[in-house]
């Protein structure tokens, strides 16, 4: 399929003709303001399929690695049976989460919810369209978006918030710190709520990762056209979204992508992105990690929100050659902090080590 079949397509059916440059240069203000409240807005054009949070999602109750599945009304979900014993320790609620596969703000959430072992449904939005969010949003057109038990929660510093908040998140974390700091006499080594969301050690890299390590992986996903057109494999396999739809992403939303990516370069002065990358690795691994003399930023043998928000960011482009160089040629502290996050969030056995979004067919497996 080339750009002139996607040209032909659309001079069938003209009237989904997005317009382009205004598509660029609202998702370029997006990216690069890198909030996720306004993560990737684009121009919406109709579509006749939508899905709101009411609709009827089932969810089974064991573990497996989850599949693309296409529902009835088109939506496409990622079935995360989480911990299958969390319903046991108080009730579960009903949890969607609305999001990009490659939005490193709904990776930071869904790595809280799997570190929580919260069960949820995860439904891929269209980023042309947004048809998934009409128009039961309202006016709040980004991601990610989660509904708990029926409530709309809007961006993930709010769905981070709510998610711990959740009775059966607080008995989880609580159970497992204490679990995990059994052994311990020394009561600083000790996680709790406070430290794990609100210590300025975890405020601090929270913040790092969503306003630099978010900003500068977008130019390293995207710096080329064939770089920004991989980014945006995973859609061939959503179900949900036809063929026109699919090359539709791929290749206007890779060159949106591709031009907010330079505009992101010019606005922070980066030369060389993948050097900028590597400074801000550097950084973290340096401030962070303390050169390897911490297991977790956290400080102690448990990691606290900080260290779950970095891991989200770089787990998003998971995949991507950006993921590669940061961990697997890196290598050294960093990788080692990754593979311990990995093992934290994902589990240590196969069939429970759940996907923070989309599977390609297992490809993209850690």
């Amino acid at each position: 399929m080339t750009m002139h079949h996607v040209a032909a397509a659309y001079r069938r059916q003209p009237s989904l003709l997005p317009n382009f440059q205004l598509i660029s240069n609202q998702w370029s203000k997006s990216v690069s303001t890198l909030t996720d409240k306004t993560f990737l807005s684009l121009k919406s054009f109709s579509t006749p399929q939508s899905m709101g949070p009411n609709a009827n999602v089932s969810c089974s109750s064991h573990l497996y690695i989850p599949r693309i599945q296409k529902e009835g009304n088109g939506a496409s979900f990622v079935k995360a049976r989480l911990f299958s014993k969390s319903a046991e320790l108080t009730d579960s609620p009903a949890v969607q989460l609305y999001q990009y596969h490659i939005c490193p703000f709904c990776n930071i959430t869904k790595s809280l919810m799997a570190y929580s072992k919260l069960d949820y449904d995860s439904v891929e939005v269209n980023p042309l369209t947004k048809a998934e969010l009409k128009p039961w949003s309202g006016n709040y057109r980004r991601v990610p978006i989660a509904v708990v038990d029926g409530k709309q929660i809007n961006g993930s510093e709010e769905i981070i918030k709510a998610v711990l908040n959740l009775p059966t998140v607080n008995t989880y974390l609580n159970t497992r710190w204490a679990e995990e700091s059994k052994n311990t006499e020394d009561s600083s080594s000790k996680m709790d709520m406070q430290q794990f969301f609100e210590s300025d050690n975890a405020c601090r890299w929270v913040r790092f990762a969503a306003d630099d390590l978010a900003a500068l992986l977008y130019p390293n996903i995207c710096g080329t056209l064939s770089d920004s057109y991989n980014a945006f494999g995973y859609v061939e396999d959503v179900d949900s979204f036809s063929g026109l739809q699919k090359v539709s992403i791929r290749y206007l939303g890779a060159l949106a992508m591709h031009f907010a990516a330079s505009k992101i370069k010019k606005k922070r002065n980066i030369t060389d992105e993948k050097e900028a990358l590597k400074l801000a690795l550097d950084n973290f691994e340096c401030e962070g990690l303390k050169n390897g003399a911490k297991l977790f930023s956290s400080g102690i043998d448990t990691p606290d929100m900080g260290d779950v928000a970095v891991f989200g960011v770089l787990y998003s482009v998971r995949g991507l050659n950006a993921h590669s160089d940061s961990i697997q040629v890196r290598g050294g502290v960093v990788k080692a902090w990754y593979d311990r996050m990995n093992l934290q969030i994902l589990g240590k056995e196969a069939e429970h080590r759940i996907k923070l979004g989309l599977v390609a067919k297992m490809r993209n497996n850690p």
